[in-house]
């Protein structure tokens, strides 16, 4: 039996809600993770991978607002990490490599859109959060 072209993209499109409620669980529960003082590096970089995995799904399936906007959450909050004192250096130093990997990726996109203020305005910000670094 031959489904539909209208039944085959309400599975799809089913398909994808289902998977961004799933990784959206995963994304708040390792931000709870990123939120206590005593978090780890490795808890830090399965945040960004948990952010990455969204932002790929969101890719996939074509939705390039939530594209944007899952990249974005992710490099906000390793700016943020980036100039938190409270953490060591070791981990500061890891949020600010990952920040240049979200930054380049959300740069890229929004190249792709046009919207080259934006890309500029983030790669001010950036700069202006990681200069102790440089």
């Amino acid at each position: 039996m031959t489904l539909s072209m209208s039944a085959w993209l309400q599975h799809k499109i089913d398909d994808y809600k289902f998977s961004i409620r799933d990784i959206t669980v995963d994304f708040y529960m390792a931000e709870a993770k990123l939120n206590r003082p005593d978090c780890t590096l490795e808890q830090l970089r399965q945040f960004n991978d948990t952010c990455l995995d969204m932002a790929e799904i969101c890719q996939l399936n074509g939705d390039d607002q939530s594209y944007l906007h899952a990249l974005g959450k992710l490099h906000h909050r390793l700016i943020q990490e980036l100039g938190d004192a409270q953490r060591d250096r070791l981990f500061r130093m890891q949020a600010w490599q990952l920040a240049r990997h979200s930054l380049t990726r959300l740069c890229h996109q929004l190249a792709i859109n046009g919207d080259w203020d934006s890309a500029s305005r983030l790669q001010s910000e950036f700069v202006r959060h990681a200069a102790w670094i440089m």
